[in-house]
């Protein structure tokens, strides 16, 4: 048991021991480094750690089951001590209790505060010593340290672990800090049944009484805490190779139906043909493991040979739409590349955690259009990173790439569409500026020099740099340092049609006033006789490094003169585009006949974006959109064209436009999005793509009868099955408009759909309705009894509690909603405080954005994931003021 007496009485008793053991350093400066008493890990607690200990490794013996609500373990730290310490050490352990303390065999006295424990220097000797702590720990709920779920269709029992950046001290005590990295020798009791997984191949198996057998594992390389995993329950396991590495997938049982191994097993073998030959270095940890697992709060994450897998992202009840499946790829490669960039070699601290990330995403793609069956890799890329990455960095709270990250509690506040988008951009452009073959060289000259160990982004980029043979300083100052993204414009001369001169000129936004240095490739497009008819080709490309304000582009003197000129062709630059006059009026004549389906996409996004800018009112964009978006035959740019049009549509419930004026854009969006899902492809891409927007912006009777036909079998749309998870889409849209036997429909799909996934659906369903008792009760149930429910079923009711066209119930709850802000943010749960901050919706009058003032100026020390989703929501709104503004003086014109 742990030691009867407070923490801070053993503390003072650690000190006085440490100020007899030895007399080394000054009290003075032992007490400023003393580490606080609570929760997290501070960057200069870290630094300190790591100069005292040369060296540790883990022997961790766990016992799990089914029915506990606990689990024991016994942790050995072989740890080498680097000289004699002048105060305590600590080892941190959140939340569980510390049975026994003991050091080289002898029992030994220690504080423990239920955040760290703490050992005297007396006890503790330069060199090696053992550490043995025995102890006990609360499986968790909420998606971290060593979570337990209970299946509800089968009453199986399932565990899986994840621990970044801070979280590994909920399953063990230890040192959990990336740059203290460790071999681990596992061996784990769990029931008969089930199956054990961690980085390593189980090497025995043992009998361990009535209905348990114990798992012995090998010890595994050097590994940073907050990716060692361990899982375990009665998955079904299917098995493959990859060039001789032994790979296995894991899923529960009754989900195992729905998994598609086949899809899996070949992204895989084709990511690991890509990255061995890419960075020349062989796989370092001898087996692969994947698992899909629910509950998950993230896509997946990189656990060394064991990754894991959020279910409801990647698995469907039905057939995956061609996106989808790339989608998967992308995230199977993702977290592949991490092996090599980021568990191969790990930063030193959680500022380095972008860099990683970045890495990984820039590479996922890059494995697929290197290796896979995709051909619109990229476009992919700039639908999905790319648009993220400049959403987030027009925002209020944009930052620069590389921060300081103080603490653990920090590691993740600035975790957005920069850490993954912009920064996988960044890198996405660096071949382009380097040479691809450099870049590469780079990069695997920095795998193989850190290898095991740990680097940071000075150590990253000068491995690029030498194998550039530049200096980039200059480059990481601007692109790593410096939020902000900057808009280029092309303009040119044409002398009997042809270029005569074409400059690029850069501007910076004002708060952000660096221009930097880029490569880009420029398109140019005229019409041309073809046999489908006249089509605007791309006649030239020419590829250009800008600079600073001006830059002549001598290169393209002589070439076509262009009817469309695209400064970004292909999307090589982070960089806005603002088009030439002659191009726009080309673009409003001829986007349907642009040749390539890249170009297309871009340039209706540059549309969209114009409005969401107030420089495009929002009904000529409307008009502009039924006019030509039918005769798109591109699935990324129906995609597109699909969210915009959704976007649009939650618009109109906010730009105060008149009645009729509003009544009469939503029918239109309504019933095109209806025809061309009735006029899409059987079983095509497309046809999956309506029929998700079709669920979203249906309203009128008619649209409502016809969800209550589909969803009865009454009425079919050929070639598209309504499996499960369509089913519940449109019992959600019934509800959203109390249509019909709305709250009978719950009740009755979930008579037979017993999954965790219809419980979600269903409190999507419930919130959904436009009833202010739905919303008081869902309000209370999020802010004050949260303990009742997951973490993704509060997401399940948050994200539907408020849709667009709800205004009038959002602002009759709203005095709650935000008077509530100050205690979810004390809590200092993030997971938490991100899920209630789902509820904030964008809106267009002064009192609504005046409320977001209002909250932040009462409330300056809000916890960062919440704090941050305000501003933003302020910000977002004041944006839908100016478009309301535009639209009301368009609409008077």
């Amino acid at each position: 048991m742990s030691p009867p007496h407070p923490f801070a009485a053993v503390l003072y008793t650690l000190t006085i021991l440490a100020a007899c053991g030895h007399e080394t350093g000054s009290a003075a400066a032992d007490s400023a480094d003393d580490r606080a008493d609570g929760p997290g890990l501070t960057v200069e607690y870290a630094k300190w750690r790591k100069q005292q200990i040369v060296d540790v490794d883990y022997t961790l013996s766990v016992s799990v089951g089914k029915n506990d609500e606990s689990f024991s373990g016994v942790v050995v730290a072989n740890t080498t001590l680097a000289k004699p310490l002048t105060r305590p050490l600590t080892i941190d352990f959140t939340g569980g209790e510390v049975i026994e303390v003991s050091v080289d065999g002898e029992e030994t006295p220690f504080g423990y505060n239920g955040f760290f424990i703490s050992l005297a220097p007396g006890h503790l000797n330069p060199g090696n010593t053992e550490i043995t702590i025995r102890y006990r720990q609360p499986y968790s709920t909420d998606g971290s340290g060593l979570h337990r779920f209970e299946d509800p269709e089968d009453g199986n029992v399932y565990l899986y672990t994840h621990f970044e950046p801070y979280k590994a001290n909920r399953f063990f005590p230890h040192f959990d800090q990336p740059d203290l990295k460790a071999r681990y020798t596992v061996d784990v009791i769990a029931p008969a049944d089930w199956q054990v997984i961690t980085t390593a191949r189980e090497e025995k198996i043992e009998r361990a009484g009535a209905g348990r057998r114990h798992w012995r594992f090998p010890q595994t390389e050097k590994i940073s805490s907050y990716i060692f995993p361990l899982h375990a329950g009665p998955y079904v396991v299917w098995e493959n190779e990859a060039d001789g590495i032994p790979l296995r997938l894991m899923a529960r049982k009754t989900l195992a139906p729905s998994v598609k191994p086949e899809d899996w097993f070949a992204f895989t073998r084709q990511s690991f043909d890509f990255f061995q030959d890419y960075f020349g270095i062989d796989y370092a940890f001898a087996k692969y493991d994947q698992l899909i697992v629910p509950d998950f709060t993230i896509g997946a994450m990189e656990n060394v040979a064991a990754v894991t897998f959020n279910e409801d992202a990647y698995v469907s009840r039905g057939d995956k739409t061609q996106a989808e499946r790339q989608r998967l790829a992308t995230v199977i490669a993702h977290e592949m590349a991490h092996m090599w960039f980021g568990n191969l070699v790990t930063m030193r601290w959680w500022n380095g955690l972008w860099l990683k990330e970045s890495f990984a995403t820039y590479m996922g793609y890059l494995a697929l259009a290197g290796n896979s069956e995709f051909d619109d890799v990229w476009e992919n890329f700039y639908l999905g990173a790319k648009r993220s990455a400049y959403a987030a960095d027009e925002l209020v709270t944009t930052h620069s790439i590389e921060l300081p990250v103080e603490n653990t509690a920090e590691a993740f506040s600035n975790f957005d569409g920069i850490t993954y988008g912009k920064g996988g951009s960044v890198l996405k452009q660096l071949p382009y500026l380097l040479g691809a073959d450099i870049f590469r060289q780079g990069v695997s000259n920095y795998l193989e020099r850190y290898a095991y160990g740990n680097a940071t982004l000075r150590d990253f980029m000068a491995s690029l740099g030498e194998a550039a043979d530049q200096d980039l300083d200059q480059w990481t100052r601007d692109w790593l340092y410096q939020p902000g993204v900057n808009t280029i414009k092309a303009s040119y001369q044409c002398d009997d049609d042809s270029i005569t001169s074409l400059i690029i000129e850069q501007t910076a936004p004002a708060e952000y006033p660096v221009l930097r240095r880029q490569r880009v490739q420029l398109g140019i497009y005229r019409m041309q006789d073809a046999v489908a008819g006249p089509e605007m080709t791309r006649v030239a490309t020419v590829p250009a490094t800008y600079r600073g304000a001006r830059t002549e582009v001598e290169k393209a003197t002589g070439l076509p003169c262009p009817q469309i000129l695209n400064p970004n062709d292909e999307d090589w630059a982070y960089v806005k585009v603002e088009l030439d006059p002659q191009s726009v009026e080309q673009l409003a004549l001829h986007i349907n006949a642009i040749e390539s389906p890249f170009t297309r996409l871009m340039l209706w996004q540059n549309l969209f974006d114009g409005v969401l800018a107030a420089k495009m009112p929002l009904s000529e964009w409307i008009g502009f959109a039924l006019n030509n978006a039918a005769a798109e035959r591109d699935i990324n740019v129906i995609r597109a064209l699909s969210n915009h049009l959704q976007t649009a549509n939650a618009y109109l419930h906010r730009v105060g436009l008149p009645a009729q004026e509003r009544d009469d854009a939503l029918h239109a969006i309504e019933q095109f999005v209806w025809r061309q899902l009735d006029g899409a492809a059987a079983g095509s891409d497309a046809q999956k793509t309506w029929f998700n927007a079709f669920t979203e912006v249906a309203r009128t009777r008619d649209a409502m009868d016809y969800a209550t036909r589909l969803l009865h079998g009454d009425a079919k749309i050929e070639g598209l099955s309504i499996d499960q998870d369509r089913r519940w889409q449109l019992i959600v849209l019934l509800n959203r408009h109390l249509y019909g036997d709305y709250e009978e429909l719950v009740a009755s799909e979930l008579l037979h759909d017993k999954s965790e996934r219809a419980r979600n659906f269903a409190i999507s369903a419930e919130a959904v309705r436009p009833q202010a008792e739905v919303k008081r009760e869902w309000l209370d149930n999020i802010a004050a009894r949260r303990d009742r429910y997951k973490l993704s079923q509060i997401k399940a009711a948050t994200g539907a509690l408020f849709p667009p066209e709800q205004l009038a119930l959002y602002r009759a709850a709203s005095a709650r909603l935000f008077g509530a802000v100050p205690t979810v943010s004390a809590t200092g749960d993030t997971l938490h405080n991100k899920a209630y901050a789902m509820l904030f919706p964008v809106v267009c009058s002064k009192p609504d954005i005046g409320m977001y003032t209002r909250t932040l100026d009462q409330n300056p020390e809000l916890m960062p994931a919440l704090e941050r989703v305000l501003k933003n929501r302020r910000q977002q709104s004041q944006r839908c003021a100016a478009m309301a503004k535009l639209q009301k003086n368009n609409s008077a014109g």
